[in-house]
């Protein structure tokens, strides 16, 4: 994620399971991101229960958020912030490498170059004082998101395979004594296929540093959409049983610029090989200028769930929204096969009912 997330599910895990169940209190975010989770008949204390963030769409890329974010409840405050980073200080948490939520976020600021009230800040809200809260968040959460996908187990969830690979980085953290930036901290992980991961993050930062510098906010979104076709390219590309299989960043940059016919100009190899100066980030911007507008169903929650199938089906043409369209009132069919049976299994039974409704709804305008 970059911007804020809307539509995404945000729930506090009362019995500690990391899923949501009946009876937990939820919400759905906003276009600007906020929550308000009502845990008045919570009869318990809520200090140090994470909040669990899933779904939604980054509002400044348009992307499906895949991942999941977490943070440790604190006492009754309002605006508790739920990012990579408190993602990070979690990881820490859950595994014991510090004593409590304090000791964890004392461990990350210090590793990152940050301060403790860093951590609960707003990233976006404190691009204009503090940009490295920015652009260390969307480093650690591109990241995260490419080693999870290059390193997956059989039969694995992108939320475990994401949390197993905050886990391993919260490893790295508690091991530093002086301050590092992300791409460091990938780049010491104990786990294959770092190479890719590490040089994205090095390119996020310096990019979006550039970008923030050269032309605001809007530069930065125009940077990471680039550089998420770049990481989205490098996952389905990836494939151990290929020989050719790579998870170098400027080889798949190159592959989209070639494609696009940039063959001279390369703006993405450029973003991502390059120490970036404001000419590559205008290259880059110039490619994601706001385009013909696709008129849409208006059923907005429905849209925003259904957006996670189009992340493999697209929107058209063979297995695009006509298809899926069609298809659509065979998902509840899934419901009752087991989650390991079929990949659609395990997709359906990660929606409630009322989640499922809202899709089949949508497909079917």
């Amino acid at each position: 994620m970059d911007g804020y997330l809307q539509g995404a599910t945000v729930f506090l895990d009362l019995n500690k399971n990391g899923l949501q169940d009946t009876g937990e209190p939820s919400a759905l975010t906003s276009a600007t991101g906020q929550y308000t989770l009502d845990y008045s008949q919570v009869s318990s204390a809520i200090e140090g229960l994470q909040i669990v963030v899933t779904g939604g769409v980054d509002t400044d890329t348009g992307n499906t958020f895949t991942g999941r974010l977490t943070a440790r409840a604190s006492k009754a405050t309002q605006g508790q912030v739920v990012t990579p980073l408190t993602s990070l200080v979690d990881a820490i948490v859950a595994q014991g490498l510090a004593a409590d939520v304090t000791a964890a976020q004392t461990l990350v600021a210090t590793a990152l170059g940050l301060t403790v009230a860093d951590l609960g800040k707003d990233p976006v809200a404190a691009l204009a004082s503090t940009p490295a809260i920015y652009t260390q968040a969307v480093a650690l959460q591109r990241a995260v998101q490419l080693l999870a996908s290059l390193n997956a187990n059989p039969g694995e969830s992108s939320h475990k395979a994401q949390e197993r690979m905050m886990k391993a980085i919260a490893k790295v953290v508690k091991s530093q004594e002086s301050k590092v930036d992300v791409s460091q901290l990938v780049a010491a992980l104990q786990v294959a296929n770092t190479t890719g991961a590490s040089q994205l993050a090095t390119a996020v930062q310096n990019s979006v540093t550039t970008a923030l510098e050269s032309g605001g906010h809007d530069s930065a979104k125009a940077a990471l959409k680039g550089l998420d076709q770049v990481r989205v390219r490098m996952e389905n590309d990836f494939d151990e049983n290929d020989s050719d299989h790579s998870d170098d960043l400027a080889q798949a940059a190159g592959k989209i610029d070639d494609e696009h016919g940039l063959t001279t100009s390369q703006p993405l190899t450029n973003l991502v090989t390059d120490d970036s100066d404001a000419g590559e980030i205008d290259a880059v911007q110039n490619l994601y200028q706001p385009g013909t507008v696709v008129a849409q169903p208006a059923n907005t929650n429905g849209r925003l769930l259904a957006s996670n199938c189009f992340q493999c089906h697209g929107t058209g043409g063979m297995g695009g929204f006509d298809a899926i369209r069609g298809d659509a009132s065979e998902v509840r069919d899934y419901l009752t096969k087991p989650a390991g049976s079929d990949i659609m299994a395990a997709h359906a039974q990660g929606y409630t009912n009322a989640q499922l409704d809202a899709i089949i709804a949508y497909l079917q305008q």
